[in-house]
């Protein structure tokens, strides 16, 4: 049947109805089709708060959003069954199906698995529950409100075995040691590692706030790694690297104040008139004491005697009649040797202060900002540093311009590229005042910087004393050190799941020094002016090729690291002097050729190494781990015989808590005991320690015919050359053992560690009759072992306060077990030969079976007093000075009357830090540290002071007739020992507390975090040392800052 549309309109008018209803439907799909869907949400934290630049991202495309300041979040989705990606950095991240919702929120909880720290084991990381040799983290995250000026602010007392020492100017460097000295006279601090490089500058170029942990490998499995290097232990600083999700500024502004803490004054007014009259009197003899009574006292104070007959002890003829006040006066003021200045101030009331003109409350400024960013290709940070310290000396100062930055490329599915720099510009040459005059100017001279004055130079108006500004005044200084550090990187990863990287690190090193006196000075004068410069460049350059295997297959796990190592290390410099400027010298070094007498000196020099290295991993069902390595080293600073050596090292782990028998110790969540054996070796010493020393110079030469002066060259050599100069070797054990208790709220590690430094580097001196002074020899052996424990908990933790606490704890004992090999006899004391030992090094202080730090000398019983002056009299002493042990009582003090003592190291050291967190974003942390047992000379009580009839000293108690101390000797006591006192000590190193602004307040204006701070630094010591601080000395300081960081 044939259907006409044109013969049935009715049919054909039905037929267009439907058809255009069928393409308005399929239309509307389409339409719906294509209408994307759109989904929002809020993400917060466990808290509630609002998570600023989360990452929400649909799975499987690049199609996302950030979270604003509000947490909220729209995005318009791609796919046809959506599944959102939340992330964060710090939070464990979120996989969330849309399905049919339009809102979708999401509560992000803290990354728990944090606590599973990565560490860095050397060319690689690992994670901490798979090692296997001593290692400790510093958390540096949580020290950030502490304010620290410097990496040594960030590490004292911070690990078990780790010593930093305080520091007392403004720079705030610091020196380290890791586990004791393992050395006589090679180089004792450890090896320093930045990002994964052995890094050669200064640790004050490193921005505290650039440090992202610090990893301290203590033992020898660990370090031996960097093989030749590492013998002292390694310092791994890991720094900041860009975080996912959006661009992160950060900005750290810390201001403060520094001042003395425990400060040792000098004498004021009435202390140096006292000061003067114990002195006089100290010289008179008991007999003649008695025929002047109070002849030093106050004529207006005299309490035995007439002013006319205490007047008549400077008469040759005695007078009848008193003079005027001032002349009685001024006779007192002459028995106490007082200059006529001094008299004139006296008589006029006015006194200086010269502690507060020659220190200060200096102000230490430090400033920080950096911004990075990560995503799936790219990551960077980028940080600028300033910093501007005075110290508490007047005209102490450090600045340090510092910027790093931290940038990784993935350029492909297999190869990453990536570099780390940093640049520095240190300012020295600042110049500080000569603070030890103010124990030479008493307060009754003046300080003035009137040229045209008198007293300008000399306050006392001689040169037994000098204005500390003096010098300064015609001194022209200039100091500039600049540094460049950087690591440059390629990653390659290979078939089979081997990864390839090259590391090649160039560090430069630039410093200029100018100084100008100039000829307007008195001490200049008379040379017309003098003016130097001098120029240092160091460049040094390492070149690491290293493969990295690593494969779980099943319950094992193997992970093989391959290293080639090749590095020079080069020097340049050049000075030149000159004198005499004529017409003059007021250009100073801008012109040193107008200089009439110049000198000019330079030195070039180098060396080079190499290393090949191997080390395997192995653990199954991570429980049972072995770490295996061996590091080959070439070193050209040896001789020719032997430029290599090599340092194997082994370490096995054993996770006890796996095993079955220990599943119903519930109370011990973790236990692993780990034991590693491994030899370092030290190559601290002279690039040219080998090789003898030749030397020239010109000499003038006087003809003794002609009587004509010439100039001629002299050659001479002054050490011998040894072509066997080897490595010093240190080989140690370490038995650890690491736990967890009570569902780890405790946590720690025990160590116990044994070393032994064989072949020790040493300059030896020889007969002269060889020709020669010294020679460089391997020699000897030193024992060193010690104890280490570390404790963490957490007591408290929950929803509104937090408590965590560490304790740590160390001893070190160390002696020295061969010398150089040479016995003598032993006799007895009939002069008998009852047996031999090896003989001692007395000229350098080393005994065979002692510490170098045990102290041989004489033994201090007390002070001589009056009814002893016969018998202090056999020493050539008199009462009032230091009493010391006369072993055989024969009236005479030498090296038999010597003993052995205590020791001027700590014999322990512990630390304790607390930390207290609140819900509303209050902190308060303290940092406490001690060292126990160690001795430390105080000669300063033996008040021997130099000339003290025409200086002044310091605030300290003294022997007299009327105060008969035995801890205090008279003024201008005659001392022939050294005063050792008990050193002792517990310091509050610091005090933060600090609060974090709630992110509702911040949130309107994207910050995503702030945290201000306020912290103390040494503030305060509990010690019965009592003159000064007990670690440093007069000048320990205290900081007070203020510190504000940013998060935007």
């Amino acid at each position: 049947m044939k259907l006409n549309l044109h013969n049935s309109p009715p049919l054909r008018n039905a037929l267009q109805r439907v058809l255009l209803l069928a393409v308005m439907v399929g239309m509307g799909c389409l339409s719906a089709f294509a209408q994307p869907k759109t989904v929002s949400g809020v993400v917060k934290d466990a808290e509630g708060t609002p998570v600023i630049g989360a990452n929400v991202v649909e799975k499987g495309t690049t199609n996302g959003v950030f979270t604003d300041v509000s947490g909220r979040y729209s995005l318009a989705l791609q796919s046809k069954n959506p599944v959102l990606q939340i992330s964060y950095v710090g939070y464990i991240g979120q996989e969330i199906a849309v399905g049919t919702k339009t809102t979708v929120d999401a509560v992000l909880e803290e990354d728990k698995a944090q606590l599973e720290e990565v560490v860095v084991i050397g060319y690689g990381t690992a994670k901490k529950k798979d090692l296997t040799g001593a290692i400790s983290t510093v958390n540096t995250e949580k020290m950030t409100a502490e304010a620290p000026r410097s990496v040594s602010d960030l590490l004292r007392s911070a690990a078990a075995g780790l010593q930093v020492s305080m520091t007392t100017d403004a720079e705030a460097a610091g020196s380290y040691s890791i586990r004791g000295t393992t050395t006589l006279s090679a180089g004792s601090s450890p090896l320093i590692v930045l990002d994964g490089v052995i890094y050669n500058g200064s640790i004050t170029d490193i921005n505290p706030q650039d440090v992202a942990s610090v990893d301290v490998l203590k033992d020898a499995s660990s370090a031996a790694i960097y093989g030749a290097k590492s013998a002292n232990g390694v310092i791994c600083i890991n720094t900041k690297k860009g975080q996912g999700g959006r661009p992160t500024i950060t900005f750290n502004a810390n201001i403060g104040f520094v001042n003395r803490a425990r400060p040792v004054n000098v004498l004021d007014g009435a202390g140096f008139v006292q000061f003067r009259q114990d002195y006089e009197e100290g010289q008179l003899t008991n007999e003649e004491r008695l025929k002047v009574p109070e002849k030093f006292r106050d004529p207006r104070k005299l309490q035995n005697i007439d002013q006319l007959t205490w007047y008549n002890y400077d008469q040759a003829t005695p007078v009848t009649s008193l003079p005027d006040e001032e002349t009685l006066m001024r006779t007192w003021l002459s028995r106490l040797e007082f200059k006529t200045i001094e008299q004139d101030n006296y008589l006029a009331g006015l006194e200086t202060d010269w502690d507060d003109i020659v220190y200060q409350t200096g102000l230490q400024q430090d400033y920080t900002a950096s911004i990075a960013n990560r995503n799936d290709n790219t990551s960077y940070y980028w940080s600028v540093g300033y910093a501007d310290r005075e110290g508490v000396i007047v005209g102490n100062r450090y600045t340090n311009l510092r910027t790093r930055l931290n940038l990784e490329s993935k350029v492909s599915k297999w190869m990453t590229v990536g570099m780390n720099a940093s640049f520095a510009e240190r300012k020295g040459g600042y110049l500080q005042a000569d603070h030890g005059q103010r124990e030479n100017n008493s307060p009754y001279t003046p300080f003035t910087m009137d040229p045209d004055s008198p007293y300008y130079r000399y306050p006392s108006g001689d040169n037994n004393t000098l204005n500390p500004f003096f010098a300064n005044t015609y001194i022209d200084r200039r100091q500039i050190t600049q540094t460049l550090n950087a690591s440059i990187y390629t990653k390659i990863q290979l078939p089979f799941g081997i990864e390839y990287q090259m590391n090649y690190t160039p560090y430069f090193r630039w410093y200029e020094y100018y100084n100008h006196n100039s000829s307007e000075s008195p001490d200049y004068a008379g040379v017309g002016g003098e003016a130097t410069r001098q120029h240092q460049k160091t460049y040094n350059w390492q070149l690491d090729n290293v493969i990295r295997w690593q494969k779980e297959f099943g319950k094992h796990n193997i992970n093989i690291t391959l290293l080639q190592n090749a590095e020079k290390n080069q020097y340049w410099s050049d000075s030149m002097t000159a004198k005499e400027f004529s017409p003059m010298d007021i250009l100073g070094w801008h012109r040193v050729q107008a200089g009439a007498e110049q000198s000019i000196s330079s030195d070039d020099n180098y060396d080079t190494g190499d290393a090949l290295m191997a080390r395997l991993y192995y653990s199954y069902r991570d429980t049972y781990m072995l770490t295996a390595s061996v590091r080959r080293d070439g070193y050209s600073a040896f001789g020719g015989g032997n430029p290599r050596a090599t340092f194997p090292a082994i370490a096995l782990g054993w996770v006890f808590t796996n095993e079955k028998f220990m599943e119903k110790a519930t109370w011990l969540n973790y236990g692993k005991l780990r034991v590693s054996w491994g030899q370092n070796g030290n190559r601290d010493i002279g690039r040219y320690a080998a090789l003898s020393t030749l030397t020239s110079s010109l000499h003038p030469y006087i003809d003794s015919t002609t009587g004509g002066i010439y100039t001629t060259s002299q050659i001479w050599v002054d050490r011998l050359a040894n072509k066997n100069l080897s490595w010093e070797t240190t080989e140690s054990w370490n038995f650890g053992l690491d736990f967890g208790l009570f569902n780890n709220v405790l946590r720690g590690s025990a160590e116990f560690y044994l070393a032994k430094t064989k072949d020790m580097l040493v300059s030896r001196s020889i007969p002269s009759i060889t020709g020669f002074d010294s020679v460089y020899d391997n020699l000897g052996q030193l024992n060193n072992h010690g104890f280490e424990l570390t404790l963490n908990a957490t007591p408290v933790q929950n929803r509104v306060f937090s408590w965590d606490t560490s304790v740590t704890f160390s001893l070190n004992r160390r002696k020295i077990v061969h010398l150089y090999g040479n016995y003598v006899d032993v006799l007895d004391d009939e002069g008998n030969v009852i047996g031999r030992r090896e003989e001692d090094d007395v000229k350098n202080g080393w005994y065979i079976g002692h510490d170098t730090n045990q102290i041989y000398g004489y033994k201090r019983l007390g002070v001589w007093q009056v009814d002893e002056e016969e018998e202090a009299a056999r020493y050539g002493l008199k009462p009032g000075d230091f009493k010391y042990l006369d072993v055989d009582d024969n009236g005479v003090l030498n090296t038999d009357d010597k003993v052995w003592q205590g020791y001027t190291t700590p014999r322990y050291r512990a630390s304790w830090r607390n930390e207290f967190n609140f819900k509303n974003g209050l902190s308060l942390s303290f940092l406490l540290y001690g060292n126990f047992g160690q001795w430390g000379t105080l000669n300063r009580a033996a008040n021997a002071i130099s000339q003290p009839d025409r200086h002044t000293t310091i605030e300290i108690d003294r022997w007299t007739v009327d105060n008969p101390t035995n801890d205090y000797a008279r003024i201008g006591s005659t001392n022939k020992g050294n005063n050792y006192v008990k050193k002792d000590f517990v310091r509050m190193e610091s005090i933060a507390l600090s609060y974090r602004l709630p992110k509702k307040w911040l949130s309107k204006i994207w910050i995503q975090g702030a945290t201000v701070s306020f912290t103390v630094r040494n503030a305060f010591v509990m010690t019965g040392w009592y003159l000064g601080d007990p670690e440093q000395g007069d000048l320990t300081p205290r900081t007070w800052n203020i510190n504000l960081n940013l998060t935007m």
